[in-house]
């Protein structure tokens, strides 16, 4: 590859000296926190600053001594940082509130102390204020790493946000007051809630409130999953789409006054600056309005920017303030997005060139209102997209129809909402409100359609760092495909490796069969995921809810993508109890499901949940069949040419001709295959176990799931005898009411030497079985 090939490969970057040091601050940054990938960042960093002309050159090793001066500074004021933990420290501290944001039920309130910054939720009133200084007593929650994999991460998500701890604010005293203007902004936050809660009802004046200040406290839940579902939740946040609809509509206005140009353009830039912190101050707002800014800064003296080179500008302002938005995942998904928009946009392929169409009006409008947008959200979702997979190993397929069909009514409603803010003559807003009103209704009636199908939101990934960096290096080197022999060298030595990859991970299992069983921490509750040796996943049983928070978005969904599984086989619900079925019925809305199992007698229960969940199976066409006694699941496959194996999943109880109590009719199986053997009981009691007994099945396994979470109800020592474990598991929750697993069992497995796996300690506990036998993890 030649040099000179080389320097036209980075000509991009070249004429755009903001761009080119923001991407070598980039290779700087990772290569100083992750130096194992400093081996290939680095010189890539040295080869770019050689090739960039003089100017570019200078900037970038000027933002870079920037960089490494303020890592070191850094490091020398943090040499020995403070082991103080704030959960150690005494309820009752002093604070300072910074900010006062408003929640679905009460606020959250930011407070710095000596130990550090803190969220503190507060339901009831009275309320402190932003300035104030406080003597607070709190309830600190615990900071706990996801005892699911793919679950919240507390102490990341705290560490994103720069805080130290959170907790609830049992009570507070105010010693003192003064400004700041977090209250100013706060003010205005509670204005426009006030002002549009006269002439719109509750749900759309919040959707419109947290379109134009980023409160989204007031949009009710189902409406935001909806959103995140159909692909379309960076309608919600506050970004670069808003912003310059707002910076253009206010333009539009002061240039409307007949002031200068020049002061108008001022006006406005004042005005965005101000709008940032007061719209909530995300990284995405920051990063438009100093686009914005640029662009505009630029046009008072008579130059035009390049806005690839002012997104450079934006990002580097912001690194500058704080170098680690580069691992934050909404900076990522905002300059990515906006990056692909910038450079690719306007080379849309669907547009033809035909002279014959190019004078039809309707062509054209179908030219820019659909195939543009078609093409916008293929590139903001292709350069999007390895940020997307590393950070939620999903992508939402008809985001599309999203774009297309949502976006334009939403921002026409915003725009709406606009005009009545800036009219707020009674009848001209209670106008424009009903305006809104409706293209908001419109909207969630689409955005409930589009995010009903299971292929909504689909499993992508998970994909190691160094397959996501080809990727993004491919993207951006697609545009110099035609014209640089650098940039075809590239992309198809990406392809090969991409080839080699995924054809290494898709004979390997064949190579090396295994299968896997994981009894997810649930809580109080049973949910275990089967994964067979030709990757058929199952799923026995789904959770129990926590309060408002539903178990299948909050665990087993992030489970299964984090995993990779992209679809169920089928969900398996050992017998309808609240504890074992809570999360089922989303489950089979968002994501796909082939088949639901249940007991035959489960078809009778009179419970509402239950019911709910046969009825929403039947009209999403998810086949439901009747398990008992007898039926096998069945894999074969061949560990060497000459050797076959066997893995059988074998259904030992109810027996299908009797209804009993609803626990001792729960579905029992045991799975055998190679390297060892698991039996799953659900609830079974004795009862079952005893009827069980009678038979002639062989119960001999490896591993035990005892039955009803360790209740003294279950596991007899005749039972444990016959089955024989190596190793117990209990799935129950943390400190639970019935003091599960029991003392009478733990005593009954001491006393035949079987160690017991308690997911409220161990966290989850996953099984691994493959031709060395089965090996056992935990998650704690």
């Amino acid at each position: 590859m030649r040099f000179k090939e080389w320097e036209r490969f980075l000509q991009p970057l070249s004429n755009r000296p903001a761009l080119a040091a923001f991407f070598c601050s980039v290779l700087f940054l990772a290569s100083a926190k992750y130096p194992i990938y400093g081996i290939a960042f680095v010189p890539v960093l040295l080869l770019s600053l050689y090739a960039f002309p003089r100017f570019p050159r200078r900037a970038s090793l000027a933002v870079l001594i920037f960089f490494a001066l303020r890592m070191g500074a850094t490091s020398w004021i943090f040499a020995h940082p403070s082991e103080e933990n704030p959960f150690k420290t005494p309820t009752e501290n002093l604070g300072f509130v910074e900010s006062v944001m408003d929640r679905e039920e009460g606020v959250a309130v930011i407070i710095r102390s000596e130990s550090g910054r803190f969220r503190l939720s507060k339901k009831q009133p009275p309320f402190p204020s932003p300035g104030d200084s406080i003597r607070f007593q709190a309830k600190w929650f615990p900071v706990e790493p996801p005892t699911v994999p793919g679950g919240f991460d507390s102490p990341k998500w705290l560490r994103g946000q720069g805080l130290s701890g959170f907790g609830k604010l049992e009570s507070f005293s105010v010693l003192s007051h003064r400004f700041v203007f977090e209250k100013f902004f706060s003010g205005f936050r509670h204005f426009l809630k006030n002002y549009f809660s006269r002439y719109l009802p509750a749900a759309e004046s919040g959707l419109l409130i947290g379109l134009l200040a980023g409160d989204r406290s007031q949009i009710p839940d189902a409406l935001q999953n909806g959103f995140k579902r159909a692909g379309i939740v960076h309608v919600l946040a506050i970004s670069g789409f808003h912003v310059v609809l707002l910076s253009e509509m206010i333009l539009l206005l002061l240039k409307a006054t007949r002031i200068p140009h020049r002061i108008a353009r001022i006006c406005a830039i004042l005005f965005m600056l101000l709008y940032a912190p007061a719209a909530g101050g995300s990284l995405a707002v920051f990063r438009a309005v100093f686009m914005f800014s640029v662009v505009q800064i630029g046009l008072l003296f008579e130059r035009k920017a390049d806005s690839l080179n002012a997104l450079g500008v934006a990002l580097v302002l912001l690194c500058a303030f704080n170098p680690e938005v580069i691992w934050n995942v909404g900076f990522q998904l905002s300059a990515s997005a906006t990056a692909g928009i910038i450079a690719y946009g306007k080379r849309n392929p669907l547009i033809l060139q035909s002279e014959v169409l190019r004078k039809n009006k309707i062509w054209i409008c179908f030219e820019n209102y659909v195939l543009s947008a078609v093409w916008i959200t293929w590139v903001a979702t292709a350069f999007t997209a390895p940020f997307l997979i590393w950070s939620f190993h999903s992508l939402s397929p008809i985001s599309i129809v999203g774009n297309i069909c949502v976006v334009p009514l939403v921002s026409l409603g915003m725009q709406a909402g606009l005009f009545a803010l800036l009219l707020p003559i009674p009848a001209t807003a209670s106008l424009f409100c009903e305006a809104a009103g409706f293209l908001f209704r419109l909207s969630a009636f689409l955005v409930a359609q589009i995010s009903s199908f299971s292929i909504a939101s689909v499993t992508a990934g998970p994909l190691p760092v160094w397959v996501l960096l080809i990727l993004g290096t491919i993207l951006l080197s697609l545009g110099s495909f035609k014209n640089n022999s650098c940039a075809r060298r590239i992309i198809l030595l990406g392809i090969l490796i991409f080839g080699c990859y995924f054809t290494y991970q898709t004979f390997l299992p064949k190579a090396r069969p295994e299968w896997s069983v994981a009894v997810l921490d649930v809580g109080q509750g049973d949910c275990i995921v089967v994964k067979s040796p030709s990757g058929n996943v199952y799923l026995v049983d789904a959770g129990v809810n926590t309060g408002k928070r539903n178990v299948a978005k909050d665990k087993i969904i992030p489970y299964l993508q984090e995993e990779g599984i992209w679809m169920l086989k089928g969900i398996l619900i050992t017998h309808p109890d609240l504890d074992h079925f809570s999360g089922a019925s989303v489950l089979l809305q968002e994501f796909p499901v082939e088949n639901l199992w249940i007991q035959e007698c489960s078809r009778f229960a009179d419970k509402p949940e239950w019911k709910n969940v046969l009825a929403t199976a039947q009209k999403l066409g998810v086949v439901i069949q009747d398990l008992k006694r007898g039926m096998i699941f069945r894999e074969t496959f061949y560990t060497s040419p000459q050797k076959r194996e066997t893995w059988n999943m074998r259904v030992i109880h109810p027996d299908p001709f009797y209804c009993g109590e609803t626990n001792s009719q729960s579905i029992s199986m045991r799975i055998e295959g190679i390297g060892g053997s698991m039996l799953l009981t659900g609830d079974l009691t004795k009862e079952g176990e005893q009827t069980i007994l009678q038979t002639d099945i062989p119960l001999k396994s490896d591993v035990l799931k005892l039955g009803h979470h360790g209740s003294k109800t279950s596991s007899s020592v005749a039972f444990l005898e016959a089955v024989n474990p190596d190793i117990a598991i209990a799935s129950n929750g943390r400190k639970n009411r019935f003091r599960h697993p029991h003392k009478e069992v733990v005593n009954r497995l001491d006393s035949l030497k079987i160690p017991l796996l308690n997911t409220s300690e161990k966290g989850s506990v996953f099984v691994r079985f493959n031709a060395n036998g089965y090996q056992v993890q935990t998650s704690l």
